[in-house]
């Protein structure tokens, strides 16, 4: 137990609560459907490559944006607005906190619309809908939540309900007790959903695909990139308020590393989960929405205890989504606090109702809204292009220029007394030359697909539907995933 350093908001008791929290937020829903496909696609020396990214990427600027936060105390755009004030900086450089909030806002309402339809699919799967039927009954499931906004609606509203009610108690009555619950209970359904795919999955054909060397292509070592960017939630304030709550002896590089390799962990356990699964299904691996809501319930339809396991998947995707919105939602819960003068319970139904506005517009553009559309890209893929391609990367970018060449290294640096100088001259030098150039790739070659995918008419509308008689043999993450990874990851869900 550390020492606690209050803030108004409060603070977490111990560094347990901080990695239990920062690894609930990165575990998003990009660990089930992106991380595993992208392992097997590439092959076992994948997951080292995305070690050595999230060595020289992903943590170092992860590490940057606690510090920020930890630096300030209060919600990424006050913390960040008294840093650049402090310092001397140019005002523009408080455009990080802003769009840190931004992104995690739009980051919530990507969640809460596929956290809402995780829930429908936990009571489809324990009514039995998908058990024992093909193809056309998992589609006819999801069509039917489509058509219907009102009650697709419904479990959008309930999802973001199950948010507030956490974030309306407090950062000690609610996130932290949320952080001691939701995460623990995450590693059992997963031991469970393990031990499932051991007794009834293919298990060989699954490792086989995780895990057989092969030659790792440029392309490998771009996915593994970006991937270890997205998921630690970089980008989207998450890790900057929390970083706030951080006890003030807890060291920043050594708590991140610990999330890293959680974080890392769970995603190899998931795929463990997944394709074993799907392969003694006879279903093609593939990534993102057609993997989570059309082939898993399509695989476990036709399994002996099948229902049973279908409905213990939907939950573990429902806690991803959960631990995750809560994450990307507290820097502007935080932020209305401070800003209006208002208690904390009126400040969460403030940001829930207008993130229920806006997912409510998303959940319209798959029936009624399809129509809306700006080149092809519809609401809701449209939140996602604006957060993954765009406020995600360029947040990462200028926290790791801000940090590493703008902000004095003694103002940064006593968040790294604990820890020897050279520890901090490395860190620092990776932020100032090798972060930026890595995020800069990311942008660009996110900018190159999405261009691609435009000219090429292959923009696909989410939730569109599968055709009943084949399964697609590659759904590629650039289309219509969610990216949180990150966080948040999708703090985006990729």
């Amino acid at each position: 137990m550390l020492g606690k350093h209050e803030t108004t908001h409060g603070s977490w008791n111990s560094q347990l609560t901080f990695v239990l929290a920062a690894t609930g937020a990165a575990v998003g829903l990009a660990n089930l459907w992106k991380f595993p496909y992208l392992a097997g696609m590439h092959g076992g020396g994948f997951i080292i490559a995305y070690g050595l990214c999230l060595l020289l990427v992903g943590i170092p600027i992860a590490m940057a944006e606690v510090a920020l936060g930890r630096q300030g105390r209060k919600s990424p755009i006050t913390s960040v607005n008294t840093l650049v004030s402090s310092a001397g900086s140019a005002r523009a450089w408080k455009s990080i906190g802003v769009l840190s909030v931004v992104s995690g806002f739009l980051i919530l309402v990507l969640y809460s619309v596929v956290g809402g339809m995780a829930l429908a699919y936990v009571f489809s799967s324990a009514f039995g809908e998908f058990a024992g039927g093909g193809p056309a009954k998992v589609v006819d499931v999801l069509r039917r939540l489509q058509s219907s906004p009102s009650y697709f609606s419904s479990w959008h509203t309930l999802f973001l309900l199950l948010v507030v009610v956490v974030l309306a108690r407090g950062v000690n009555r609610g996130l932290e007790r949320a952080a001691r619950i939701l995460l623990p209970l995450m590693v059992v359904l997963i031991v469970i959903l393990l031990m499932f795919s051991i007794e009834y999955g293919s298990v060989t054909q699954g490792v086989n695909f995780l895990f057989a060397m092969k030659k790792l292509t440029p392309q490998a070592w771009l996915d593994a990139l970006g991937h270890a960017f997205f998921t630690l939630g970089i980008g989207a304030g998450a890790m900057m308020v929390y970083g706030a709550y951080m006890p003030s002896r807890a060291k920043i590089g050594r708590l991140m590393l610990i999330v890293a390799l959680l974080d890392l962990a769970i995603a190899v356990a998931a795929g463990l989960v997944v394709f074993p699964i799907l392969f003694a299904g006879n279903l093609a691996p593939i990534a993102g929405f057609g993997l989570v809501f059309h082939s898993m319930p399509l695989a476990y339809s036709s399994m002996d205890g099948g229902q049973f396991m279908s409905v213990m998947f939907f939950v573990l995707v429902t806690f991803a989504a959960w631990s995750s919105a809560i994450a990307v939602m507290e820097p502007a819960v935080a932020w209305c606090v401070e800003t209006f003068n208002v208690n904390r319970r009126f400040a969460t139904l403030m940001v829930a109702v207008a993130a229920w506005g806006v997912g409510v517009a998303a959940i319209l553009s798959f029936s009624s809204w399809q129509s809306v559309q700006l080149s092809g890209i519809s609401i809701f893929n449209g939140l996602d292009i604006i957060t993954s391609r765009f406020l995600l990367p360029l947040c990462g970018l200028l926290i790791s220029v801000y940090v590493g060449w703008v902000l004095q290294k003694e103002l940064i640096g006593a968040q790294f007394e604990n820890y020897q100088p050279w520890f901090f001259s490395l860190w620092r030098l990776i932020l100032r030359w090798f972060a930026p150039v890595a995020v800069v790739t990311i942008f660009i070659a996110s900018l190159f697909e999405l261009g691609e995918n435009l000219c090429q008419k292959k923009e696909r509308v989410f939730c569109s539907g599968f055709d009943s008689n084949s399964m697609p043999e590659r759904q590629d993450s650039g289309d219509f995933n969610l990216k949180e990874d990150a966080g948040v990851d999708k703090v985006s869900a990729e």
